[in-house]
């Protein structure tokens, strides 16, 4: 395990075992606000992937993901990340950090399938974005 410092929180995180939990329990969904949300995320910033990979994350494949269409052409994005570890210090409810556009913070397990393979410890991270629409189909058809 590796001690990972963020703000006033520390991190007990097996980057190895959260990759290899990304690559073979966590699918990808093909529905219209996943593929955009994929394609939004091929342009986040170096912070953002800087964060993710001390942390083992695929940011890809998050799960629990909504999507809900806010002004313009963009959409706000929610999930969850499934991160192999424990949370030495901080307080679930009170973690809140932003990471360039994406707003992070410390979640109660909530009986999310990706993690009931999980006998070791581990933690989510959820997450709110807004991201851009990019698809050429119409945003319209996500609500469908």
């Amino acid at each position: 395990m590796v001690e990972v410092l963020i703000d006033e929180w520390v991190l007990n995180v097996e980057s190895e075992k959260t990759v290899a939990l990304y690559e073979s329990h966590i699918n990808v969904c093909d529905c219209l606000s996943c593929k955009n949300f994929r394609k939004a995320s091929l342009f986040l910033n170096e912070e953002v992937m800087h964060f993710s990979n001390k942390l083992g994350l695929d940011l890809y494949k998050p799960t629990l993901l909504n999507a809900f269409p806010v002004e313009g052409d963009q959409v706000m994005y929610s999930g969850h990340y499934t991160i192999c570890g424990e949370v030495i210090e901080g307080e679930m409810d009170a973690w809140d950090i932003i990471v360039g556009s994406h707003c992070f913070s410390l979640v109660e397990e909530d009986g999310n399938k990706s993690a009931e393979c999980l006998t070791e410890p581990h933690f989510q991270i959820g997450f709110e974005v807004v991201l851009q629409w990019l698809l050429p189909e119409s945003m319209e058809l996500m609500k469908k």
